[in-house]
């Protein structure tokens, strides 16, 4: 490029001559249209955390969450009152044939009166002696009425869970539940004679299975 005036050699990008001064020529604007910068989204969706991270009922021992709890039913022992009921009518008929005095009768009554009260007893500190209590992650046994003893098991240590129940049993809606876990100081844990054991075995099977479902990992004789 030379300079207008002087026609001396300048830069091409040179605005004025560095020799006489004069104004070049402007260089041309560039006609490209520049590119506009695509669109940002003014907003963005939240990152959801996964179910492992979430707070947890049946993980965080501080969100454990009470499901059920029970005792041995009072009506569980309607078959060991059928028993005694039968045994009662049976000595007093057989005291009537005997046509034995007021002494065999009086001893058939008290006998019958002992009968009673030591199924009522024994009831009594069945139901009272035992306590049971299911959560989002154990289950609690409390044994005992003066002195008591508490044993747990977690959940995610059972493998089965089943019911049983006798002919009694199904007539009054009682029955029994076996857990058969890993726990070394119980392998086999038995809730006896409780009421509407199917519903009980149902929430058992729930929570066993939404424990062992969370990845919860326990290690132990490291």
């Amino acid at each position: 490029m030379t300079c207008p005036k002087c026609n001396k050699p300048i830069e091409p990008d040179s605005k004025f001559c560095r020799y006489c001064g004069t104004a070049t020529a402007p260089a041309p604007m560039s006609t490209r249209t520049p590119t506009p910068a695509a669109p940002q989204s003014s907003s963005q969706a939240p990152t959801t955390p996964g179910p492992n991270d979430a707070p947890n009922v049946y993980r965080d021992p501080a969100l454990e969450k009470e499901v059920w709890t029970g005792r041995p039913a009072w009506r569980a022992s309607y078959g060991a009152w059928f028993v005694w009921a039968v045994l009662s009518l049976g000595a007093l008929y057989g005291v009537q044939r005997a046509q034995g005095g007021e002494g065999l009768r009086t001893a058939s009554w008290v006998l019958i009166g002992a009968g009673a009260a030591f199924v009522l007893v024994r009831q009594a500190m069945t139901t009272l002696g035992q306590e049971y209590r299911l959560t989002t992650q154990r289950l609690f046994i409390h044994r005992g009425i003066l002195s008591r003893v508490m044993d747990q098991m977690e959940l995610v240590r059972v493998d089965d869970v089943r019911m049983r129940q006798g002919i009694i049993d199904r007539l009054v809606n009682t029955g029994d539940i076996e857990l058969i876990g890993s726990d070394k100081t119980d392998e086999a844990v038995w809730l006896e004679s409780i009421a509407n054991p199917a519903d009980v075995l149902e929430a058992l099977r729930r929570n066993v299975r939404a424990v062992r479902g969370k990845g919860t990992l326990f290690v132990e004789n490291v």
